[in-house]
């Protein structure tokens, strides 16, 4: 059975070490800890951020952290040797890993379906897109992490190949993640500078239509004298040249379908 102590009570897991070791080991972050034959140490931070301490040796193992649901996977395990309940403490460790992120990878898939299928690109799909590339670079953090731990206690004792594994494959899997996060926020992106350009080609379009009626304003506006100022249709004149040009550069515009 695994013996469980608070944080305070770490000390527990330190009696088996020198004094001098546990000064330097107490200014680490994480660490594996090899303290003797089939004997090690190990500390990292749980995906909630909270700090795990553990010992085993083939007596025992040892675990101290306030984190109840660490506490929870350590409860039922009871195994011969102190090893392989450290072995079997992994495997609780991540025996839901996957299913919260294939949960993740869903909701990154609806995310996808609202923001680029329905609607227009708004702050809101911004920051739910925000939202869900730091939960992803949280658990990449976390995961690397433990692909690093896993890595070295492999090393030293192959009966952990299989634990290291796993963390392997769940950080790749994270790592899918990032990707589709930013294919999601490279399209939403695309989305936006296209509405942006429909909206600088409409305002282009209206500034183009018009820029004929300025210019025939700006030619009767003149201090000239023209004909047309002594005629008596000449106001029902220029009238008419406006609508004629309007409708014309209107017309011109559809064909071209650039409206």
């Amino acid at each position: 059975m695994i013996e469980t102590y608070g944080p305070e009570q770490v000390s527990e897991l330190y009696k088996y070490l020198k004094e001098k070791t546990v000064a330097h080991i107490e200014k680490a972050r994480n660490y594996v800890l090899p303290i003797g034959e089939n004997k090690y140490l190990m500390s990292f931070h749980s995906v909630r951020h909270t700090k795990v301490w553990i010992y085993a040796d083939d007596q025992r193992c040892k675990l101290a952290t306030d984190d109840e649901k660490i506490l929870s996977y350590a409860a039922n395990i009871d195994e011969e040797s102190g090893i392989m309940e450290m072995f079997e403490f992994f495997l609780a460790l991540t025996s839901e890993d996957v299913y919260g992120l294939e949960a993740l990878e869903n909701r990154i898939s609806k995310l996808e379906d609202d923001l680029l299928t329905t609607g227009h690109p708004n702050k809101e799909g911004s920051n739910r897109i925000v939202t869900i590339r730091k939960e992803v670079l949280h658990n990449k953090r976390y995961y690397e992490q433990m692909e690093f731990l896993t890595d070295e206690l492999a090393e030293l004792n192959s009966s952990f190949n299989f634990i290291d594994k796993k963390f392997d494959r769940l950080l790749e899997f994270n790592m899918h993640l990032q990707e589709y996060v930013e294919q999601v926020r490279e399209a939403y992106q695309s989305q936006i500078d296209i509405e942006q350009n429909n909206i600088m080609k409409i305002f282009t379009v209206v500034t183009t239509v018009f820029l004929p009626l300025t210019l025939i304003t700006g030619w009767f506006g003149m201090n000239l004298k023209m004909p047309e100022f002594g005629w008596a249709f000449g106001y029902a004149y220029v009238i008419g040249l406006s609508v004629a040009v309007l409708v014309i550069m209107i017309i011109f515009f559809k064909k071209k379908k650039w409206f």
